[in-house]
């Protein structure tokens, strides 16, 4: 009996140990990562939902506080709005050193609520299908940044979206990359203005 007993604690012994060892193995595993994972706000424009991380290249944060001050004007430039959210989409989206992975898809939080699912998904599978992932800070694959945003030209436009018409702008815009590496370089967005906010709603 006492055989029996003495199994039975060393048994629940061996499985506190398992636990223990499992989740200490885990939350080891789960920091790690989280620390590779640079993507930390370091600022935001919060009624817009802009979003600034330490990630970010220099010429976003550049753009990211240019895009600030319009905003903190009164009344807004809405001229100037809509090519600083050009730029700061084209610069997060064919910019994919910095991204984890992926599914890290760059430019979604200005584009329209109504479509960024969707355009995280075509993203995912072409632009960034076959980007490795860097979650442990060793990935080798050699990916575009891009260094300028040339905005070519701008045009007031009405744009209808769900049966509504909105006032918007047609933008036209060329970029360059630190290196050159074939990514697409030149984009036709529109964009339109809904309860004040800008949004991009189509890109070609």
């Amino acid at each position: 009996m006492k055989k029996t007993t003495d199994r039975k604690i060393l048994a629940l012994f061996i499985l506190v140990g398992i636990v223990l060892f499992s989740y200490l193995g885990y939350k080891v595993y789960n920091d790690f990562f989280k620390s590779r994972n640079t993507h930390k706000p370091i600022d935001s424009i919060e009624l817009y939902e802009y979003t600034l991380n330490n990630n970010d290249t220099s010429i976003y944060k550049d753009n990211f506080r240019a895009l600030s001050k319009v905003l903190n004007d009164k009344p807004i430039n809405y001229s100037e709005y809509s090519k600083l959210i050009s730029k700061l989409f084209i610069i997060d989206l064919y910019t994919l050193n910095n991204k984890m992975g992926s599914t890290d898809i760059g430019g979604l939080e200005f584009i329209h609520k109504d479509l960024r699912d969707n355009f995280k998904d075509n993203m995912g599978s072409s632009l960034y299908k076959f980007m490795e992932t860097n979650l442990d800070g060793q990935r080798k694959q050699e990916l575009p940044e891009v260094k300028d945003v040339e905005i070519i030209d701008i045009t007031d436009t009405t744009y209808t979206y769900k049966d509504n018409i909105y006032d918007g702008y047609i933008l036209n815009a060329k970029w360059t990359y630190v290196k050159d590496l074939g990514y697409q370089n030149t984009i036709k967005l529109t964009i339109i203005k809904e309860k004040d906010i800008l949004y991009i709603v189509k890109g070609e």
